[in-house]
């Protein structure tokens, strides 16, 4: 009795499967005199009984294929029977003789106790004693019932815990799976951020070379220069008689006053022409130095550079140059000096971008006073990047799910921006908060990236 409790107690504090297996085949072994114990447990998916794996860490396996390790004579009777079975000599009982796994046994007795939970058996003891006859007493078999009581009940409690351990590793695996998803949704999302306002810019710079074309080609078609032309075929018509066509009283004495106004008017039609070209030229480099700053954090991987974190806040204002002075928003810089770092510039860029749109939307719904104030600053060990707007405001009930996925207060918003912000920060090591006081008051966006001590 004192060996049944043992067991029961050591089988109830187990909780995993293949080390309640070991213990199992331990205590009843000590406990009846076995030599030796199989404990099979049935498998839903497999629909049969199946042992764990000989080496204690592979996938378990089916009774069928495991006939040199279990009777299987003995255990497909026992599961008929649904009860236990004790054979004295299974070596020499006819029903159980033919079985590959006795036929090097000189004798075997035999004890099968089916393990039976919830009316249905969920386990199978099978003990042996190949060293005499019936070695196992209806004693012995009614100290294996009474632990087969707990075994039933422990089984099912590690068997649950494994369900819960299999289901945890699968949502867990899940979750860095849509993380990971997430993550490669944000970053493609930054880009095309970036890619749509280096297009929104070039379109207008685009605007601004298509005006400056008409310019030069109705000068030009106008231009003063064709009555040169002119000049020549009425000096062509009077060669043959110059003297009298120059002379005091002729048509050509006006030609002086004519080409000194000739020349006036060309000089001014040439500062004109200058100017409108030197404003064509401007608007191609600015494309070309859009197209080529976007390139430069159109990389596909992470990108970690040694640079100011200053001229990379400058880069992002100029992709957003056009766009704030089309609506009118003044930029407001106070950079204090920063210490070169090891930067994740794509990343950077892409919260900046999103950061600096966000502030320009926020002024277009107020008629006060249009701009964006941008700070950059050191502090113990954090860069500090403040993007400040007297835009519309965030309400208070929104400063916490701000920066949630999916969650938008604009109409056409998609909440994937802000949340994409905050976790490329997060993934830099830093954050990104938001300050407001209400409707109608601005927003301060504050990012903090670490810095060298």
């Amino acid at each position: 009795m004192l060996a049944v409790l043992r067991a029961s107690q050591a089988l109830s504090s187990e909780r995993d499967a293949a080390r309640m297996r070991a213990r199992v085949e331990k205590v009843l072994g000590s406990v009846v005199g076995a030599t030796g114990v199989v404990l099979a447990l049935w498998d839903e998916d497999a629909n049969d009984w199946v042992l764990q794996a000989e080496d204690g860490l592979g996938e378990s396996v089916r009774v069928d294929a495991a006939g040199h390790r279990v009777p299987l004579s003995a255990l497909r009777c026992a599961e008929q029977a649904a009860g236990p079975l004790l054979v004295g000599d299974a070596v020499t009982d006819s029903r159980f003789s033919c079985d590959s796994y006795f036929q090097s046994m000189a004798c075997c007795s035999l004890m099968v106790v089916p393990i039976l939970h919830r009316g249905a058996a969920r386990a199978m003891l099978i003990l042996e004693n190949n060293r005499s006859r019936d070695a196992f007493s209806a004693a012995r078999l009614d100290a294996v019932m009474m632990i087969a009581g707990q075994l039933a009940v422990s089984l099912e409690n590690a068997q649950l815990y494994e369900r819960l351990e299999r289901k945890v590793t699968a949502q867990t695996q899940q979750l860095l799976e849509a993380q990971s998803l997430l993550l490669t949704e944000a970053r493609r999302a930054g880009m095309a951020q970036i890619a749509t306002n280096v297009l929104h810019n070039v379109g207008n710079v685009l605007t601004s070379v298509n005006v400056s074309a008409h310019v030069l080609s109705t000068q030009v078609s106008q231009s003063p220069a064709s009555r040169i032309a002119d000049l020549a075929q009425l000096l062509n018509d009077q060669a043959g008689d110059l003297e009298a066509f120059f002379a005091p009283g002729g048509r050509g004495r006006v030609l002086p006053r004519y080409l000194r106004e000739l020349a006036d008017a060309l000089g001014a039609e040439k500062m004109q022409l200058l100017a409108e070209l030197k404003r064509l030229s401007g608007s191609v480099d600015h494309i070309k130095n859009v197209v080529a700053m976007q390139q430069s954090y159109a990389g596909s991987g992470r990108l970690l550079e040694l640079v100011s974190i200053a001229d990379v806040v400058d880069d992002a204002l100029r992709m957003q140059e056009v766009s704030m002075s089309r609506h009118g928003v003044e930029i407001e810089r106070n950079y204090a000096p920063v210490e070169v770092a090891v930067l994740d510039k794509t990343r950077l860029m892409q919260i900046l971008v999103n950061l600096f749109d966000n502030a320009r939307q926020a002024t277009d719904e107020t008629a006060s006073e249009r701009s964006v104030g941008v700070s950059v600053r050191q502090e113990m060990g954090w860069f500090v990047v403040s993007i400040r707007d007297h835009g519309c405001g965030i309400a208070a009930e929104n400063l916490e799910r701000i920066f949630s996925h999916g969650f938008t207060t604009k109409a056409d918003g998609h909440g994937f921006g802000l949340n994409s912000c905050a976790v490329a920060a997060q993934e830099m090591g830093g954050s990104l908060t938001a300050l407001s006081n209400g409707p109608g008051t601005g927003a301060t966006f504050v990012l903090r990236l670490p810095a060298p001590s």
